[in-house]
Order: C-alpha cells, then sequence, then structure tokens
C-alpha cells in the first residue's frame, strides 16, 4: 500500500573539493508511490531555488528513496543556517532543519569607530565608541571592553544580534568615553573572543612619528582612598611606559627595611605613540600605609643602563606631624535638589552635591538610591579643585540626573561621600520630593515671617511716636 516518506538531514563528513561552498542535503525513504517533490526554504520561510539539486529515486525493496542536495556560497550558507528541507507526497509531507557543523572558516568583520565629536559638545562632554561585529549568527561569543588594557564594567551597552538585509547578523556595543579621556590619548579597545580592536585619539589621527626616541619612564602612583575603604589594603602601582618590547622587563616592590614585596606583572597595554606601558602592583596593609612606611619600585629592563628605583610614601599633613604637609580637613557636604525650571518640563531631575572644604583631595562619591548603589554611569563627579591659592582645601560637585518620572515617584537619593579624614570614612546626605517641597516651603514661610515681623514693628514704632506725640502736646496745653 500507500506510504509517506521518513525524512533524514545529510551533512558531507568529507573535505569538499572546493572549501569555499557551503553543503547539506537531505534523503527520504520508504515511501510509495513514486511521486514526491523537494523543496527547501531559509529559516525566515523564504524559498530556495538556486544550488538545489534532486537526484533521481531508487527502488529498493518494493520502497522508493530520493534525495536532494543545497549548495550555496560559503558566506552565503554559514550566515542563512539553518535549513529547512521539505519533501511533500500525497500520503503525507515532512521538514526537517539542517545545518552543516562542520569547522567555521568565515570569521566576523570586527570594526571599530572612534567617538563623535559633536557628541563633546553636550552637557556631559561625553560620547561612545561603537564596535560592531557583522557574520554568522552563531557569533559573536561575548564582547568585552577594556580601557588602557583594565577591564571595563560600566557604562558598557551591547545589543542584541539583528539580521541584515543580506541575513548577516550585526551586533552594536558601545563603551562611554569622556572628553577628557580622549583627549589624553586613553586606548579602548573592543575584543570578540581572540580578535581585538583598538581606537584612541592618536590612532585615529595618527601617531606622532618625529618623537619616537622616548625614554622609558618609571612613574608611582600612591593607593585611591576608594581602594583602601572598600578592600582595607592599600594598592601601590609602578608604571613603566614607553617601551619597546616586554622582554627582559622585571618590576618589583620593596619596603624599606622590610624586604621585597609581592608584585603581581600586569598585561602590556599599547600606547597611543606606539610603545608599550606595564604596571607593577603590589599591596601592603592600609595602617602600614597611613603610618608613612617608605616602598621603593624597583625596574630592570634590556634598554635601561641601569636598575631605576623609584620611592612612593604617603604625604603627612599637619595632624599627623609637627609642622609638615597641609592642614588635613573632613569635608562639608550640601545636596541640592532639582531646580523648579527643570521639573516644570516633566523629563529629568538634576540633583547636584556639593563637597568642599576638604584635604586631602582623594576622595570618592557614590549615588544610592533607596539605599541600592547606582551605576557610575549615571553621574558625573568632577575632579577636586583647590579652593584657594596655596592650596589649603578642596572642593568637588557631583551631579545625577534621573527621570522625571524617578524623581516624582518620591525615590530617596543619597549623596555618599568618603574621605579619611570623616569620623567613619564616610558620611552621606539624602533628599528626596517631599523633602525638597518642605525645604522649600519652610523657606518660604520664614521670609513671609520675616516680612510680617518687618510690618508689624513699623506699626509698633509709629504707634509708640503717635502716643509720645499726644503725651507731649498734652503737657504743652496745661497751664
Amino acid at each position: 500500500g500507500s506510504r509517506a516518506p521518513n525524512l533524514f538531514p545529510l551533512v558531507s563528513c568529507g573535505t569538499p573539493a572546493t572549501q569555499d561552498l557551503y553543503s547539506v542535503g537531505c534523503v527520504a525513504v520508504g515511501f510509495i508511490p513514486n511521486d514526491l517533490t523537494f523543496g527547501w526554504s531559509t529559516d525566515t520561510k523564504e524559498n530556495i531555488t538556486k544550488g538545489v539539486k534532486v537526484f533521481p529515486s531508487v527502488l529498493t525493496a518494493g520502497r522508493y528513496t530520493a534525495s536532494s542536495h543545497l549548495s550555496l556560497p560559503l558566506s552565503d550558507g554559514k550566515t542563512q543556517q539553518p535549513f529547512y528541507c521539505r519533501a511533500t507526497h500525497p500520503k503525507g509531507s515532512h521538514s526537517i532543519e539542517v545545518s552543516n557543523p562542520g569547522p567555521n572558516s568565515v570569521t566576523s568583520a570586527i570594526t571599530i569607530h572612534p567617538p563623535s565629536r559633536e557628541d563633546f559638545e553636550g552637557p556631559y562632554r561625553n560620547s561612545s565608541v561603537l564596535c560592531q561585529i557583522r557574520g554568522p549568527r552563531q557569533l559573536p561569543a561575548a564582547v568585552r571592553w577594556l580601557k588602557n588594557g583594565v577591564l571595563l564594567k560600566d557604562g558598557v551597552t551591547t545589543e542584541s544580534s539583528v539580521a541584515d538585509s543580506k541575513r548577516a547578523y550585526i551586533t552594536n556595543s558601545w563603551a562611554t568615553v569622556t572628553e577628557a579621556e580622549w583627549d589624553a590619548g586613553t586606548v579602548f579597545t573592543c575584543q570578540v573572543d581572540e580578535d581585538v580592536r583598538n581606537t584612541s585619539k592618536a590612532l585615529e589621527c595618527g601617531y606622532d612619528h618625529g618623537n619616537n626616541n622616548e625614554e622609558i619612564t618609571v612613574q608611582v602612583v600612591p593607593p585611591v582612598f576608594a581602594d583602601i575603604f572598600k578592600d582595607k589594603v592599600a594598592k601601590l602601582t609602578c608604571k613603566v611606559t614607553n617601551l619597546p618590547g616586554v622582554e627582559g622587563l622585571v618590576i618589583s616592590w620593596w619596603k624599606e627595611n622590610g624586604g621585597k614585596l609581592d608584585t603581581k606583572t600586569l598585561s602590556q597595554v599599547l600606547q597611543p605613540n606606539g610603545f608599550f606601558s606595564v604596571d607593577g602592583i603590589a599591596t601592603v596593609y592600609a595602617d602600614e600605609w597611613d603610618k608613612g612606611e617608605i616602598y621603593t619600585c624597583k625596574v630592570s629592563h634590556p634598554e635601561l643602563l641601569f636598575p631605576a628605583e623609584v620611592k612612593l610614601q604617603k604625604t603627612p599633613s599637619k595632624s599627623e606631624g609637627v609642622g609638615l604637609g597641609e592642614a588635613s580637613a573632613a569635608p562639608s557636604i550640601y545636596i541640592f535638589s532639582p531646580p523648579s525650571e527643570q521639573l516644570t518640563m516633566q523629563e529629568s531631575a538634576t540633583i547636584t552635591c556639593l563637597v568642599k572644604g576638604f584635604n586631602p583631595p582623594d576622595l570618592f562619591v557614590r549615588w544610592l538610591r533607596n539605599g541600592e548603589p547606582l551605576p557610575t554611569g549615571d553621574y558625573i563627579t568632577m575632579p577636586p579643585v583647590a579652593e584657594s591659592q596655596p592650596a589649603v582645601s578642596y572642593f568637588t560637585y557631583s551631579s545625577l540626573t534621573v527621570s522625571g518620572e524617578d524623581w516624582r515617584a518620591g525615590n530617596i537619593f543619597t549623596c555618599l561621600v568618603g574621605h579619611e579624614q570623616i569620623p567613619l570614612q564616610v558620611a552621606q546626605k539624602s533628599v528626596d520630593k517631599a523633602s525638597a517641597f518642605l525645604d522649600g516651603f519652610t523657606e518660604a514661610e520664614e521670609d513671609d515671617l520675616n516680612n510680617l515681623w518687618a510690618t508689624a514693628s513699623t506699626f509698633i514704632i509709629l504707634f509708640i511716636l503717635s502716643l509720645f506725640y499726644s503725651a507731649t502736646v498734652t503737657l504743652i496745653k496745661v497751664p
């Protein structure tokens, strides 16, 4: 009797005659009568006619077997798969998904695009570096961003892959860059699997090849208070720059009268001038750093005639020594609600935190919403600036912009400040819609009371003067 076919995928397990072809097939077995047609389509249900071949059916043991083959250019096949083979028969039709899992010789095309100068003219003076990946749907794996060789976790946005008209899949990923970072020559790296693309102002505008005789330099970078507060250890950084190569480079940290410290040498980073920089990191206890212990970074390299040594020590303040350094001081914190002119537009709300009167200048500012930390990309904090010359104290401000809806919802926004001279090392000020309203009401109420008292005072004085005048006239009239 009649019988519907069973359908199976076919994939070449040998080496094709040309490596530029993509090849898949399907076979229908066990059908009767010999009345079967094949059809091919993409996963978007688009029928395929080009590159399709149908082989004549073969009768075996009273039943028929037939097969069909699809050949396409390798790039088209890899970007469009999976395909669907459909067998139509009077006793029933079947469809099956077919892909070629063989080695993928089609690599993704990765391009990186520098930021737009027009974007730097905005209020936050920032823009974005775009990394675009074009390739098969299976790629890319994960997009990683690095800034001067350090993994970026904040300010990165990666969209889902989208198919274009040629059925290639495009993935866009952005990394936020400030105008200061771009002008300073910061190198941004987009990494997809083992493939990387770099961009910086110098890379886009060209190197200054007339300055290729730069000497290897060694700089020491003191710990950042934010790291000390978070990890309770002080990170010592020894930065070696203008390296023509890293072979033979040795970086080590030493504690005075304390021996060699465990030093971790980070991976090389490409500089805007075409040379390399490498950091050597060591950690010490925070109390040792605060006591003023002396640490030395020692660097040796084949290009250095003698090993370089640079010392690092915490700068003492007057509160820590006798007449040494600058007077230390804890910051004063002020938080300002969004201006009423901005709120009337009901689009966004900008909250400002002013921190002033502190020394040393190293501090950190974090923003929280209802007690939960906000991403650092949501706000901008200006570097500390001296309040006078010579520098005795410093000030900075941080600006957080949220949606108008977020502000009207009554969420509490907190400016958290960390500084070594604060008694508990952190202090905070908060504001929300209700407190901002009450502050405004209180100020208006005080103004009204002051005006009322001024008016009342005037009437009281005039009343006393009138009484004095009346008494004087009465005395004059008495004989």
